[in-house]
């Protein structure tokens, strides 16, 4: 009946904060328009403000009383005296309740901020006219207010829960999800806008025609960029700041959160993303150096030695941002875990680092191989891949070359290390989660690339068989789903067979039970000289329970 109930009090709650939201959001548009912090007047002119006034009054009279009488009554079952306080502290639905108004509340924060923001540098740049959207500063800075107000609210809600006494499962893992999606959302958009923030500052530097020719397009696009870095930024230093403060608390929230699998999740992440991107940008950087090796450049239009400088310089300056956030990461993750006195969480740490950078440079390897294989196969049988006046087939060499060795190396590097690791201990690592979960992420991948390839395979053989009318070179078509498949069916055989090693070697440890040895005890049967003593055994035998015999010696 509780759990109906909180489902009632905090949905109705979550719905009615949005109408209201809403409502002091366009309300607050409003006012600014009046005191000429907008982007122009109503195109209706003085009846449509009427209209968004209404419509906001009409917003916050609704949402505002039936918000306050729902949220009033769950936070009065809180109360000190009341016979649930501790059970709805701790509730699940309120777990979740809190952590997706802080998310959401969060997400739309951040982009009025962005927008803010943006206004503002390109007003500072004198980019705020023109042909390039200039936005609306009146709605900005209303999501903005209305946002950051709920959303330091909702955090004092939590914060005061937390206070009130420890907080064990949903409660208390749930609310991290949010922590922890934050940091990570906030790092990895900062990360991704500074690489766009270098493309631009390459172009500037270094000469030749380049995309942000046009001074005030590339001042528009600077200042949203740097408006995103800003702000995720703050969002990321934030929300990692109060984490590793939970870190080092002493009481039962450092003891909760320091050997939380989220916060290793969050590492994980960080790692994937990282490892990710600086193959992306390292192959980035690989093929502007191979696009003039091998004859390319006139199938992208010839560009000059400058527009390949740029994409050189870009990409390894862009790519320095990830790889530091990538050795910090692996270092804090293992420093965490040694720092626990747990050989257990010692080991697991390593095993994450190991497979995840092992996984990511898998990935690129067998896209880069398959490809690579799809040419070859293109060109033994004949097809028109590689045998197109443009040579485009040069740009994808270009392009997957890198993806192939860059890829290539960092698995082997990570699986050689993991693989020695299984050679010092085999039967530890063999039973490992993570590296079974690895090895089945990998062979899942390969079965369903697999799959798919072979659909393709025989859909365009068959067709060719019954003489469907199918366009295009057949060897073409069938070039790069063969290569996929060769890749797939390699890598599958590869991980699977380590897999069943490893199973085996786990059966093998198992000790088989031995066979339970009956209890016994001998006595003899003593009676009169004229007894029958074998009438006696019998007698005996008959009233044994179940599971009992008399055998004869």
């Amino acid at each position: 009946m509780q759990t109906v109930r909180r489902l009632y009090l905090y949905a109705m709650s979550g719905i009615t904060f949005g109408v209201l939201a809403v409502g002091l959001d366009q309300l607050l548009v409003a006012i600014l328009g009046q005191l000429g912090i907008d982007r122009g007047p109503f195109i209706a002119g003085d009846q449509g403000y009427r209209e968004q006034l209404s419509l906001a009054i009409a917003l916050v009279g609704v949402g505002l009383p039936v918000w306050g009488i729902h949220w009033w009554l769950a936070q009065r079952s809180l109360q000190a005296g009341r016979p649930n306080a501790v059970e709805e502290r701790g509730s699940t639905v309120r777990a979740l309740y809190l952590t997706a108004v802080l998310a959401v509340l969060l997400g739309f924060g951040a982009f009025g901020a962005v927008e803010l923001l943006r206004i503002l540098l390109n007003g500072l740049a004198g980019a705020g006219s023109g042909d390039y959207y200039v936005g609306d500063p009146a709605a900005a800075l209303a999501t903005l207010t209305v946002t950051a107000v709920g959303w330091g609210y909702h955090v004092a809600v939590r914060r005061s829960d937390m206070a009130a006494g420890p907080l064990a499962g949903a409660s208390a893992w749930l609310p991290r999800v949010y922590l922890y999606g934050a940091a990570l959302s906030g790092l990895l958009v900062t990360l991704q806008t500074i690489g766009d923030l270098v493309a631009i500052a390459a172009e500037i530097v270094l000469p030749g025609a380049g995309t942000f020719d046009d001074p005030q397009f590339r001042a528009v696009r600077v200042a949203e960029l740097s408006a995103a870095a800003l702000v995720w930024g703050v969002v990321w230093i934030g929300h990692w700041w109060y984490a590793n403060g939970l870190i080092r608390d002493a009481g039962w929230r450092g003891a909760g959160e320091r050997p939380a699998r989220l916060r290793q999740a969050f590492f994980v992440a960080v790692i994937l993303a990282a490892a990710a991107s600086v193959l992306r940008l390292g192959s980035e950087a690989l093929r502007a150096v191979l696009i003039p090796l091998l004859g390319a450049t006139d199938a992208l239009g010839s560009p000059d030695s400058g527009a390949l400088l740029r994409a050189v310089l870009a990409a390894l300056v862009a790519a320095v941002p990830w790889a530091i956030a990538w050795w910090a990461h692996v270092r804090w993750l293992r420093a965490e875990s040694a720092r626990s006195d747990d050989s257990d969480r010692v080991a697991t740490a390593v095993r994450l680092d190991l497979h995840a950078v092992a996984l990511v440079g898998l990935a690129f390897g067998a896209t880069g191989v398959a490809w690579l294989i799809g040419l070859g196969v293109d060109l033994l049988l004949g097809g028109d891949r590689t045998a197109d006046r443009d040579g485009f087939w040069r740009v994808e060499l270009a392009t997957f070359v890198p993806y192939a060795i860059g890829g290539l190396v960092a698995w082997g590097w990570k699986w050689w290390q993991a693989s020695a690791r299984r050679a010092a201990d085999a039967l530890t690592e063999a039973g490992s989660m993570v590296r079974r979960s690895f090895l089945l992420i990998v062979l899942a991948g390969s079965v369903i690339a697999g799959l798919g390839s072979l659909a393709v395979v025989l859909y365009r053989l068959f067709g060719s068989l019954l003489g469907a009318n199918l366009f295009g070179n057949t060897a073409s078509e069938l070039s790069a789903p063969l290569g996929i498949l060769i890749v797939a069916v390699t890598v599958g055989l590869y991980h699977g067979l380590s897999l069943r090693r490893d199973l085996a070697l786990r059966a093998a440890a198992v000790p088989v039970p031995a066979e339970p040895v009956a209890a016994r005890r001998s006595l003899v049967l003593i009676g009169p000289p004229d007894a029958d003593l074998d009438a006696a055994l019998e007698a005996l035998r008959t009233g044994l329970p179940a599971g009992y015999r008399l055998d004869e010696p």
